[in-house]
């Protein structure tokens, strides 16, 4: 199931800020949707949302969507091979498992 709030970290980071100056705005503002645990900081999505100035949907979108371009981008540094090539790589590595 997908959680409903961040960490301050991550929080900060779609923000644009820095989480320590996020903290302090928190603190400032006494904003709602705020989650204080002993060991960390959770901000609702909803919250974030308001800030941004959209929906809590798109901003949830828009962080699947970065986060599917960050495996992309890992995927483009593996290597691909075709044909007689990659019958050869597979072999190899049902030999070493074996």
């Amino acid at each position: 199931m997908t959680s409903l709030t961040l960490d301050l970290d991550t929080s900060a980071l779609l923000l644009g800020i820095d989480p320590k100056e996020f903290l302090e705005f928190i603190e400032l503002t006494q904003l709602s949707g705020v989650l204080a645990f002993s060991n960390s900081i959770k901000v609702s999505i909803f919250t974030l949302a308001k800030l941004l100035n959209t929906t809590p949907e798109t901003l949830v979108d828009w962080v699947e969507d970065e986060a599917l371009s960050e495996l992309i981008e890992e995927l483009d540094e593996d290597e691909y091979f075709e044909g007689e090539e990659a019958r050869k790589v597979y072999e190899n590595i049902l030999r070493a498992e074996s």
